[in-house]
């Protein structure tokens, strides 16, 4: 027998690994530690430290905390079904969806889910661009590379292109990397503890005033949890191109929460904490003004290795996504879907404006997920015909026109109602927001909507695909 031969995967097990096949148990790389180190390389970047430093300069450290394990914990602790009906199918977010959306429903998800990608890989990738402008600050280094409208997109994209390679690789050479990616972001976490504990002392983080409050205090309140609530469910599309690899059912759902749920949090509450005692919200910024010269460019190392994990595993995320429902395409051109957010770097502009972002992602997210939580979960109890998923031919999952119309009409009342209770262009709340805010309140709603009409369905037997509940 040729062991080269061998020692390559198969055919089918690249397959699936690539999306294009349901991911086989034999199959599957990660185990529980895997694959809680491929979340904490997912979750602990850019968006957590910012998320935790946005939120330390409009509440204080007493509100501050508990507002980052709510808002953060609870949309993912909504959402974990998914992780189970994922895991045990080994589909792709975009194969599962086929059978909550339709077909061209599916495709309709996976575009929203690619412009907001895009936006991700900017913030994992322009914070590593800032990182390194400020890095060689420290040194001296001529003027355009600590220049943050030049050094930073011209960084933030060779770092981008960096990723992209790895991601080109696939899974395995993910895992590798993360061995290395992951053990910096705790070496950063422990950088922030001794910081905060033993430099400036946890008194002094908790008496901080922030820095940027909202005059009305409920107000800073609200806006916080709904930041975090974005964040939380911003996970909705990412359940299927991980929990896919996942070995085991149990894995797969203490994984997503351990990573996603907990240690994200960490991670956040540390950047608030930070935010407070140094008013600054950038974790760019934090890393000198906490560590002196010496231990802040090691930090500043630090981050630009975490967040280059990150824009890693967004990339293989979207060229899964895409792979899968493109099986023709090569695996190069899948993920050079991505490229577009080149586009978003070359200014901070985008960068600058993330708690925007986070207020469409809650809307979009909360939304889209409570139908798929609904339809999955609740109505259908994890049971779907697979070879309708990949089968166009089969009317199982055709709905009318390729499309859920009665879950898409649920989620355009949820935007509805979202953009009434909050307008996040204008950051003008509406009469519900500082009650309720907006987010959490869109999820409910969108899913008793969706609840109601499959029952209604389902009772008068106005089926739309194969929608009888098994």
């Amino acid at each position: 027998m040729n062991t080269s031969t061998k020692s390559r995967p198969s055919q089918d097990e690249a397959a699936s690994h690539f999306g294009i096949l349901p991911a086989m148990s034999n199959e599957r790389p990660f185990g529980l530690t895997d694959y809680v180190m491929m979340m904490v390389g997912f979750g602990i970047a850019a968006w957590s430290f910012l998320i935790g430093g946005y939120t330390g300069s409009v509440l204080p450290a007493s509100q501050a905390i508990p507002v980052i394990l709510f808002g953060n914990a609870m949309p993912v602790l909504l959402l974990l079904g998914l992780a189970k009906f994922f895991c045990r199918y080994g589909v792709d977010t975009f194969i599962g969806a086929r059978a909550v959306l339709g077909w061209f429903g599916s495709k309709v998800f996976l575009v929203v889910f690619a412009i907001i990608n895009l936006g991700w890989m900017t913030m994992a990738s322009f914070m590593l661009g800032e990182s390194f402008t400020t890095l060689f600050a420290e040194f001296n280094m001529p003027g355009w590379m600590t220049d943050r409208s030049i050094g930073a997109p011209v960084f933030a994209i060779g770092a981008f292109l960096v990723a992209w390679l790895i991601a080109y690789k696939g899974p395995i050479a993910i895992k590798l990397f993360n061995r290395v990616g992951v053990p910096t972001i705790f070496a950063i976490i422990a950088g922030l503890i001794f910081y905060i504990l033993w430099v400036e002392g946890l008194d002094k983080a908790f008496s901080a005033a922030p820095a940027a409050p909202y005059d009305d205090p409920r107000r800073g309140l609200m806006s916080a949890i709904e930041w975090n609530v974005g964040l939380g469910f911003s996970w909705a599309a990412y359940f299927g191109q991980w929990c896919r690899l996942a070995k085991t059912e149990k894995t797969a759902v203490w994984g997503s929460f351990i990573g996603w749920g907990v240690l994200l949090n960490i991670a956040a509450i540390l950047g608030a904490l930070t935010a407070l005692l140094v008013g600054v919200y950038d974790p760019a910024k934090w890393m000198i003004s906490a560590g002196g010269p010496v231990f802040g460019v090691l930090g500043l190392i630090l981050l630009i290795l975490a967040n280059l994990t990150s824009a890693t595993i967004l990339v293989y995320s979207q060229g899964i996504s895409m792979k899968t429902m493109f099986p023709q395409w090569p695996w190069a051109r899948s993920i050079a879907t991505t490229l577009p957010a080149m586009l978003l770097m070359l200014t901070p502009a985008f960068y600058d404006g993330y708690t925007t972002f986070l207020s469409y992602i809650s809307f979009i997210m909360a939304a889209i997920g409570a139908v798929m939580v609904v339809e999955l979960v609740i109505i259908r109890r994890y049971k779907v015909d697979m070879i309708g998923m990949y089968d166009r031919s089969s009317s199982v999952y055709g709905y009318q026109n390729g499309i859920n119309y009665a879950a898409y009409a649920a989620i355009i009342l949820g935007g509805l109602f979202y953009f009434w209770t909050y307008d996040p262009v204008a950051d003008a709340p509406g009469p519900l927001f500082l009650y309720v805010s907006a987010g959490l309140p869109t999820f409910f709603m969108t899913a008793l909507f969706y609840w109601a009409v499959r029952l209604w369905q389902i009772g008068s037997k106005k089926q739309l695909g194969a929608s009888e509940a098994s």
